[in-house]
């Protein structure tokens, strides 16, 4: 086995991993500083951590999304990493609480790299694992390091476990409780993550057995009566009872019941042949698991129907031959220089390239079985593949250049030019992640909702007189970034809300089902459908994301083109129209400024004039340019475009409350 080098004195390997975390820290001052705030599935999540020590303590993980492909609500395990975070949500408000809480689960990830590499194989593995996380942070970008939905936040900690797997296949035993907590975070957190741990944990047993054969009863005794063992088990406990007390004691089915009834549901299977492709994709191919391919190399994509059925077809992979051929070649490569490594006796090197070959095996195997509803493939299904890429990738790096280190003459001052080399890479990785980057992924994809949410927030005080409010689900386009933060605004006020869709009560607790004694309903509408509400009800608050002075102009501008219709400065030719457009044409026509207004902000007079349908009087294009100081030679275009941004950006809140509204 490797000599444990102690490398450089303290203060240097700590000022290397302080490089490391920069970027963290970096983005989680920015976000501060702008004011950020979680929204989407980030801010349903934080309600659930800020719900920890209340009385809508959770006891299981976020709702999950399998429950759609199987038909059965479902929540993820369990709420540990929820747990965590709940310090930092009670001393905090919603941003500053996700962001800072966020940032130190992920330099605590960090650290517990640095310092588990450390004692598995001194200053020679840490260092390597160091310019790993540096890497991967690097590929997630400034805003998935403080990103609180799980298929970015637990990709650091998934990289924690693969090195303390690598210390349990050489023995190291104070690493099996370390991997219990670590495996207990990221299952309970997102499911998805039982499949590899499940199957690339056994390798690891497997190595440290081989090496230490034969294990006589004497030798197990001993182990299932040691310290690590007892510590190991009263980690297990702990971090589980939450979720053992909710299947025995929770109402209906329990949540692990429902998991493992459901393990193998789903409409369809990804399969071996995209399973091998999205391996090579990542793993094995060009661009790897660089930052340019992290939103490209595996898209969200919807099944294809075929005379055989629905399949599921991914057309931005490589082939099957090549992604098979890149393969076999990765795993040749990582089993050659297994073999070479042990010959050399660099045996942890050894270890990590079997587990590393193994674990490309096992994650093709993970996704052939991994099973989608109708909505298709989403891109966070595959995501713990990055963080697993890096740890390959940078074992290929260790241990070849262990090789060569320990075959060429004058091995201690070869050895000593790899530090300077690995922390410069290091240091590449870290400047190049202090600007702002943000991966359109997940709820950061929605961040230009964030400034209409700004102005929303402090009407919200209003509906504190009228609590307890349920709020009304059934107005929510798919994934909207909006009634998730509404509620941790709510939250954040001391407003109890309600709800009475099943999957939102799966999210948000018990606690929170409607009851039918509230008297006051919200609901949300976005777009056109905000501007042109008309009751029933009354507006709570309605905003958009423009600015105030473009707001107005676009308010202007829309008021401008309806009264052209009405007035007859815009004549449309309707032969190629609809049924339903002719009448709201007609009624626009007739003199109704209000379905004129529709034909403005829903879109449709943009479409018919850009269709080369509209005869627009001189005096109209004249008009709007002085609303918008712009040149009338310049015609519509301006207009339209600055109504869509601004219906784009609008979002609203109303209620149907005889309190807030009147009989």
């Amino acid at each position: 086995m490797t000599d444990i080098d102690p490398g450089p004195s303290r203060p240097v390997r700590a000022a290397v991993v302080a490089v490391v975390v920069l970027p963290i820290v970096v983005a989680v001052v920015r976000a501060l500083r702008h004011h950020w705030f979680p929204i989407g599935d980030d801010a349903l999540l934080y309600i659930r951590v800020h719900d920890v020590f209340t009385g809508h303590h959770p006891l299981l993980g976020s709702w999950t999304s399998a429950s759609l492909s199987v038909g059965t609500n479902m929540n993820n395990p369990g709420p540990i990493y929820q747990d965590l975070l709940a310090p930092v949500a009670h001393v905090f408000s919603p941003g500053p609480g996700a962001a800072i809480g966020v940032g130190l689960a992920n330099i605590a990830a960090i650290v517990g790299v640095s310092a588990g590499a450390r004692h598995i194989g001194g200053w020679a593995m840490q260092r390597w694992l160091l310019l790993a996380c540096a890497a991967l942070s690097w590929t997630m970008g400034s805003e998935l390091l403080f990103d609180l939905w799980q298929a970015h936040a637990l990709l650091l900690p998934f990289l924690a476990y693969l090195v303390l797997l690598v210390g349990i296949s050489i023995g190291r035993t104070r690493c099996i409780p370390w991997a219990i907590a670590v495996a207990s975070v990221l299952v309970q957190t997102h499911i998805s993550y039982a499949y590899i741990l499940g199957t690339l944990t056994p390798f690891a047993l497997l190595l440290v057995w081989w090496d230490h054969r034969p294990l006589t009863r004497a030798a197990i005794r001993t182990g299932l009566r040691s310290r690590t063992a007892l510590v190991s088990v009263v980690v297990f406990v702990v971090l589980w009872v939450q979720s053992f007390v909710e299947q025995l004691f929770g109402e209906g089915q329990g949540n692990l019941s429902r998991l493992a009834a459901n393990s193998g549901g789903g409409d369809v299977h990804v399969g071996i042949g995209n399973a091998t492709k999205i391996v090579a994709a990542i793993v094995a191919l060009p661009p790897w698991w660089l930052r340019r391919g992290f939103s490209t190399t595996v898209p969200s994509t919807k099944l294809t129907d075929t005379p055989g059925g629905a399949r599921l077809i991914i057309p931005s992979l490589p082939g099957a031959a090549v992604s098979v051929l890149a393969i076999v070649v990765l795993v040749a490569l990582l089993v050659l220089l297994a073999l070479r490594c042990r010959r050399a006796g660099l045996v942890l090197q050894s270890n990590a390239a079997v587990l590393a070959a193994a674990g490309v095996a096992m994650a093709i195997v993970c996704l052939t079985l991994l099973t989608v509803g109708r909505g298709g493939l989403a891109a966070h299904h595959v995501r713990w593949v990055w963080p697993f890429a890096v740890f390959v990738q940078i074992v290929v790096a260790w241990a070849a250049v262990s090789l060569l280190v320990h075959h060429l003459p004058d091995r201690p001052r070869l050895d000593r030019l790899v530090t300077p080399a690995v922390i410069a890479l290091a240091s590449v990785f870290t400047i190049l992640n202090l600007p702002f980057h943000a991966e359109n992924e997940g709820p950061v994809a929605d961040r230009a909702a964030m400034p209409a949410l700004r102005h929303i927030f402090p009407e919200l005080g209003v509906l504190a007189g009228v609590q307890p409010v349920v709020y009304d689900t059934s107005t929510l386009r798919v994934f909207e970034p909006y009634s998730s933060a509404v509620m941790m605004r709510l939250q954040q006020l001391g407003i109890e809300f309600r709800v009475t869709d099943e999957a939102m009560v799966r999210q948000l607790g018990n606690g929170r089902r409607a009851d039918g004694t509230e008297t006051t309903t919200i609901f949300q509408l976005e777009g056109s459908q905000a501007l042109l509400f008309a009751g029933p009800g009354c507006p709570v608050a309605v905003a958009n994301g423009l600015s105030d002075t473009d707001a107005t102009h676009a308010h202007d501008v829309a008021e401008l083109l309806a009264g052209g219709l009405v007035g007859g400065t815009i004549s449309i030719d309707p032969s190629t129209l609809s049924t339903d457009e002719i009448a709201l044409l007609d009624a626009a026509t007739g003199g109704d400024l209000v379905a004129a207004r529709r034909a403005v902000l829903e879109g449709h007079l943009t479409t018919w004039v850009r269709a080369g349908l509209a005869t627009v009087d001189p005096s109209l294009p004249q008009a709007v340019a002085a609303t918008l100081d712009g040149d009338a030679r310049d015609g519509l275009e301006p207009a339209f475009d600055l109504v869509d941004r601004w219906v784009i950006s609008t979002y609203g809140v109303f209620a149907r409350s005889p309190q807030l509204c009147g009989a």
